[in-house]
């Protein structure tokens, strides 16, 4: 039988499988007609370490994602991974691919998971080319996108002043003056975290502080730190790099301009789990919940990384909580065969 010009109708779906094989950069096929033990949705710190984990494990793993690296490839610097002082966003995203191809696992690019079926005690992914995969179990490590202030300036300006992470990039404006935009508990921290190490910090926000009471207490006390409450962020402007923010009063609609190098924006992450949250249990915010196994609310369906509801979003933290899921997903596996 020739697979590429073969329909196979799965038990209990209404859909067909086309087994064309797709071809890949790797120059290793990932095969709608194979049975994998694990295929991972999506290819960030999680991703990528729950694949050499589970390989490592015997496992037959795929993966399945629209880019390499995630959130990664949106920071300047890392100075805060393990092992690595010092490293580009760009850099480290190298880094952990080289890893990943060392252990020849199939990669399918530029392909979204749309929804995730089951056939009996499998799992049936279909992409949103129509394509499906079969699969014992499942690893969701979509990550989550930064909430975006949607002004002009912004989009031009990232990597050049603009970013999404200040404890990622906040070493890089040392001694310098810098506007930190949001109003919950990691923008008032980062505040009080920069204010160490910059020269000024102006923490603009809309309206009622969410941070912890504590928190507020702390940086009304730190002298450097100057709160624009009631404010946007109207505009971003400058040459090469950022070089000030036009701001605007609620209640006024005055408007002033404000010289920084950089602006760091902290007004929460999206999660990427639209696809799965009618099958899977989310919290308030649209995070997959998992328990200490990075298991979901369904049974065989695994989730890891700033896609759940793990509450400090960080690379290592992500990468940690791919590699627990791989080990997990392995016993599960393990004793599903017994």
């Amino acid at each position: 039988m020739n697979p590429a010009n073969s329909n196979t109708t799965l038990p209990g779906l209404s859909f067909s499988l086309d087994l064309g094989v797709i071809e890949l950069e790797e120059g290793k096929a990932l095969e709608p007609e194979t049975l994998y033990d694990l295929l991972i949705i999506g290819a960030g710190p999680a991703g990528i370490n729950a694949a050499i984990y589970a390989i490592r494990k015997g496992l037959t793993v795929g993966i399945i994602t629209r880019n390499i690296g995630g959130q990664i490839k949106d920071t300047a610097i890392v100075e805060n991974y393990l092992g690595i002082d010092n490293v580009t966003g760009t850099d480290l995203i190298s880094r952990f691919h080289n890893h990943l191809k060392a252990y020849d696992i199939p990669i399918l690019r530029e392909r979204n998971v749309v929804s995730i079926n089951r056939d009996e005690e499998l799992f049936v992914l279909e992409l949103d080319d129509g394509s499906l995969f079969r699969s014992r179990t499942v690893l969701i490590a979509t990550g989550a996108k930064p909430r975006q202030l949607g002004v002009p300036g912004e989009k031009e300006f990232v990597h050049k002043g603009v970013t999404y992470c200040a404890i990622c990039d906040g070493p890089l404006y040392q001694g310098q003056d810098v506007v930190v935009v949001g109003g919950g508990n990691t923008a008032v921290e980062s505040a009080i975290d920069l204010a160490r190490y910059v020269r000024k910090v102006t923490l603009v926000h809309r309206s009622v502080f969410r941070a912890e009471k504590v928190l507020m207490r702390r940086i009304e006390d730190i002298k450097n730190v100057e709160i624009k409450l009631g404010y946007v962020v109207e505009e971003i402007k400058g040459d090469n790099n950022v070089n000030s923010v036009v701001l605007r009063n609620l209640e006024t609609d005055d408007k002033e301009e404000l010289a920084t190098v950089g602006v760091l924006i902290e007004i929460g992450n999206i999660p990427v789990s639209e696809s799965f949250k009618d099958l899977l249990e989310t919290n308030a915010w649209n995070e997959i919940v998992v328990d200490e196994d990075q298991a979901t609310s369904v049974p065989g369906i695994f989730a890891a990384g700033d896609v759940t509801s793990v509450k400090r979003k960080q690379i290592i933290i992500a990468a940690a909580a791919g590699a627990n899921a791989a080990l997990a997903i392995n016993e599960y596996l393990n004793k599903q065969s017994l």
